[in-house]
C-alpha cells in the first residue's frame, strides 16, 4: 500500500497522533502469524488505512478461511473512510469505527488483535488523552507512570479485546525492552500470555523515523504465565520469512529489562565472568548517582554552522 497523504491530513497531524504507516511485508508477516484455521474475528485498533486488516483478509482468502469478521478503530475520520474503501476494493467487508481507541470498551471476543500502535512520547501524550490511556490500562490492573508513552497503555488495552487463547501481534518501539516505564507492560505480557516472541531488526523498519522497533507476537491470552520469551533477529523486513533459529531468554523477574537478551551466548558468558570477578564493584558503593534533565532544545546541544567552521 502506498503511504500517501489524504484530504485534511498533513505530516504534522500524523506526527501529533503518532501515525506511521506500516510496510506491507511487516503487516503480512504479523497477519499470517496471528491467523489460524479457527480465526473468525480480527481487530486492528488505530488502523490508519487498515494495512493489517488488508493483509489478514488476503491471507484468509488464500487459506480459504470461512466467515472471518474484520473490524478496526481509527481516530482520524478520513483515514477510516479510506480504510473501508481500500478493503472494499479488495473484496474485504469490514467496519472501521471512528473513535479514540481508549474510549472503546473492551469486547473480549476477537481471535487476534494486530496493528501498529501510535507512538506519542509522554511530553505530547498529555491531558485527556493521557488520562483515558492510563485509565484503560488501570482497568486491566496495570498501573503506568506519568512518563509512559502512548504505546504502553495501547498494548494492555488491545489485549483486553482478545478471547481466551487469542493472539496479539503489534509493532512496538524497542523501548519495550529497556525503559523503566515499560516494566508493568513486560510483566503483563509474561503473566497473561502462554508464549511471547519478539522480532528485532538490524536495519530500521521506518527509515524516516529515528525510533527502533520490535515485533511483539504474544499467543495464548489468559493462558499464562510464562517465565521466558523467544527472540528472533532479522536484518531487514525482507528477511522475515527466512530468519535464523531464535534464542530464548529468561529474565530474573517478569518486569526486569529485556536488553540483556540481545547479547549472544558467548558474549554473555564473558560478561557474567567479568562481573563475578574481583575487578568490578557496584557504582553505588562509591557514591550516589542521579539522572540529569534534558531540555529538548537542540540549539543547546548542537553546534551552529558558524561554530563548526570555527
Amino acid at each position: 500500500m502506498l503511504d500517501v497523504l489524504r484530504e485534511d491530513d498533513t505530516n504534522e497531524l500524523r506526527k501529533a497522533r503518532g501515525a506511521f504507516f506500516t510496510p506491507s511485508a511487516v503487516a503480512d508477516y504479523i497477519a499470517s502469524w496471528a491467523m489460524t484455521d479457527g480465526t473468525s474475528r480480527v481487530l486492528e485498533p488505530s488502523c490508519g488505512e487498515a494495512a493489517f486488516l488488508l493483509s489478514a483478509g488476503m491471507f484468509a482468502k488464500e487459506r480459504k478461511l470461512p466467515n472471518v469478521s474484520y473490524s478496526g478503530v481509527e481516530l482520524f475520520e478520513t483515514s477510516a473512510r479510506f480504510a473501508e474503501m481500500i478493503l472494499a476494493d479488495a473484496g474485504i467487508e469490514a467496519h472501521v469505527r471512528v473513535s479514540d481507541f481508549f474510549s472503546v470498551a473492551p469486547d473480549p471476543v476477537h481471535d487476534c488483535v494486530i496493528g501498529n500502535p501510535p507512538y506519542i512520547r509522554y511530553q505530547e501524550h498529555a491531558g485527556e488523552s493521557r488520562g483515558r490511556s492510563r485509565s484503560a490500562a488501570a482497568a486491566a490492573g496495570v498501573d503506568l507512570s506519568e512518563l509512559a508513552s502512548s504505546w504502553a497503555a495501547f498494548v494492555v488495552h488491545s489485549a483486553q479485546f482478545l478471547r481466551r487463547g487469542g493472539r496479539l501481534g503489534l509493532v512496538l518501539p524497542a523501548e519495550l525492552l529497556s525503559v523503566n516505564y515499560a516494566a508493568p507492560v513486560r510483566r503483563f505480557l509474561l503473566e497473561h500470555f502462554k508464549k511471547v516472541e519478539l522480532v528485532l531488526f538490524s536495519e530500521r523498519v521506518f527509515p524516516t523515523v529515528q525510533e527502533e522497533v520490535v515485533l511483539l507476537l504474544a499467543e495464548g491470552f489468559r493462558e499464562g504465565p510464562t517465565d521466558r520469551f523467544t527472540l528472533f533477529q532479522a536484518e531487514s523486513v525482507q528477511d522475515l520469512p527466512s530468519m535464523d533459529a531464535p534464542s530464548t531468554w529468561i529474565p530474573g523477574a517478569a518486569g526486569d529489562k529485556w536488553t540483556a537478551a540481545m547479547v549472544g551466548p558467548r558474549a554473555r558468558s564473558i560478561y557474567d565472568a567479568a562481573l563475578s570477578g574481583d575487578g568490578f564493584s557496584v557504582l553505588h558503593h562509591w557514591g550516589e548517582t542521579s539522572l540529569g534533565a534534558v531540555t529538548g532544545n537542540n540549539s543547546f546541544f548542537a553546534l551552529t554552522w558558524e561554530q563548526v567552521k570555527e
